[in-house]
């Protein structure tokens, strides 16, 4: 093995230490064998914002929980509240790094069965731990504002209630009870479809969940789960409500819905008539049609997912497209950071009794499937 070579700098500074005195000498390595104080670093008083029970700003401080966050109360309603960011591992019987390595995992496209595997937790834990994460990332989008040129189109998936009747059971309900299937309770023609295979009539009809997605000149990305079947102005307006900014020029197909939205929001829109124009030219739709791909391999991938999570894994599929070009690696600590201040963490209760959207039972009460057509 080859001894290490000083460098010219640690040559000068050994030059210069023979020629001090033995106490000199002494003096220099007792300051160099002591450890350096810790720079103290005031801690910023956490604000203390409004009382989410109330809305009153007369609020004090009313100490700290177990794990150190900062707690208020309101002197108005006498209700406690604990400040807004807080980690989406907190309350958890595991430690964070724990969490770090499953986030890390759960980033390079693992399955729950490796993820319970490789980390020694129950597989319904990490089916929870995914969903909380997911969560988190769906409401850390609620102010995503989109601007300049916006690409925006809907991508259509099959109704899928992926699981069985023991879905509850199997999930630690704790409570074994004998229920229906759900595909006999949201499915209009009470046929099992595996996982949302297929419709139960040809063409774009109540069968297919419309899942609106668009990405702006800011290369933010927005888009949810809307309605069943062909998408209706007002079906868009739920969406995109809120989410367009002052600069924004709507970029869609020949859809009539969309002509309709942007005419009654008075939003300035080019629409592309034709195949060919919505993948070349100046202004096209190849951004959001790249997103679309994404989101149905992301799908793929876990081989199906119940309409009730689609929003959740509509989220994690925009966080990868707003994070393009960087390692694996980088986007995993881009994660973390930003699951380690999350405005709401989900509660097992909650993720427990998470139900289909509304939209859903609408179609049960409908007699005839809608006869819109849209563009695809």
């Amino acid at each position: 093995m080859k001894k290490p070579k000083l460098s010219k700098e640690a040559l000068e500074a050994y030059k210069a230490l023979l020629k001090l005195s033995e106490e000199e000498q002494q003096l220099v390595f007792r300051k160099v064998s002591q450890p350096e104080p810790a720079e103290t670093v005031q801690e910023q008083p956490k604000e203390k914002g409004n009382c989410p029970h109330c809305g009153s700003s007369h609020v004090s401080r009313y100490g700290k929980t177990s794990l150190g966050y900062q707690r208020f109360i309101c002197v108005d309603c006498s209700k406690t509240f604990a400040e807004k960011g807080r980690p989406v591992w907190i309350g958890s019987h595991f430690p964070k790094k724990i969490w770090i390595e499953y986030i890390r995992l759960m980033n390079m496209g693992a399955t729950l069965k490796d993820l319970a595997e490789a980390l020694d937790i129950n597989v319904t834990t990490a089916f929870y731990w995914r969903h909380k994460i997911l969560t988190a990332l769906k409401d850390g989008k609620s102010d995503a504002v989109l601007e300049e040129h916006t690409q925006a189109d809907e991508t259509f998936t099959y109704l899928n209630t992926k699981g069985n009747k023991n879905a509850s059971n199997n999930l630690h309900r704790y409570e074994p009870t004998s229920r229906d299937s759900d595909y006999k309770s949201v499915r209009k023609s009470g046929h099992r479809h595996g996982r949302g295979s297929c419709s139960s009539t040809r063409g774009l009809n109540q069968g297919f969940v419309c899942t609106p997605l668009a990405i702006g000149g800011n290369e933010i990305c927005w888009g949810r789960p809307s309605n069943m079947g062909a998408p209706s102005s007002d079906d868009l307006d739920s969406v995109y409500t809120g989410h367009l900014g002052e600069t924004v020029i709507l970029i869609t197909d020949a859809s009539r819905a969309a002509g309709k939205y942007a005419q009654d929001k008075e939003l300035p829109i080019i629409q592309l008539k034709s195949e060919t124009e919505s993948r070349q030219g100046k202004y096209n739709l190849q951004k959001v049609n790249k997103l679309h791909s994404a989101f149905k391999q992301d799908l793929a991938r876990f081989n199906g997912v119940s309409t009730k999570y689609l929003e959740n894994y509509a989220n994690m599929t925009i966080f990868k497209q707003e994070t393009p070009s960087i390692s694996g690696i980088a986007r995993a600590t881009l994660l973390v950071e930003k699951l380690s201040n999350v405005p709401r963490v989900a509660r097992w209760k909650d993720l427990r009794g998470t139900d289909y959207p509304p939209f859903v039972y609408e179609v049960l009460d409908k007699d005839e499937p809608s006869k819109n057509e849209v563009s695809t």
